[in-house]
């Protein structure tokens, strides 16, 4: 009934750890990457959309 962990199991486990949290770390940054990107691009194009909706519009 040991509730202690066996040294040669830790070292097995943290390489596949240490490469797991690389990939998430990476795919996260892609999205997020990815977020911007879409956000700027629809930023963009809904102003220039907007600004040739509203052009007809007399101004004061």
């Amino acid at each position: 009934m040991s509730q202690g962990t066996q040294e040669a199991d830790e070292d097995d486990e943290e390489e596949p750890a240490k490469s797991s949290n690389l990939k998430v770390i990476i795919i996260i940054a892609i999205i997020v990457v990815v977020l911007l990107v879409g956000g700027y691009l629809a930023v963009t194009f809904s102003k220039a959309f907007i600004e040739d909706m509203f052009s007809g519009v007399p101004q004061k």
